[in-house]
């Protein structure tokens, strides 16, 4: 009769399989949590460039532009930390 308790091999495979799993998923969480805060940071830089430039369609560019990367680097902080 068979049992129905797992073997051990079979147990450690999984666990072995699980954490390789769980660094690939840690190492790309920090990889894009780096890129979102150092997009956060160009994205600031491009408003700040906002208020240097000559033109108003130039400047409203800028901004806009800006405002879009902070607010979708933000968004992506958000996805991986707090959803």
């Amino acid at each position: 009769m068979p049992s129905d308790e797992p073997r051990e091999d079979r147990i450690r495979a999984v666990v072995r399989d699980e954490l390789r799993n769980a660094d690939r998923s840690l190492l790309s969480t920090v990889l894009w949590t780096l890129l979102a805060a150092f997009a956060v940071l160009v994205g600031l830089q491009s408003i700040q460039l906002a208020a240097f430039t000559t033109s108003v369609a130039a400047g409203v560019g800028f901004a806009l532009a800006g405002l879009v990367v902070v607010t979708s680097s933000l968004y992506l902080l958000y996805l991986l930390h707090w959803a």
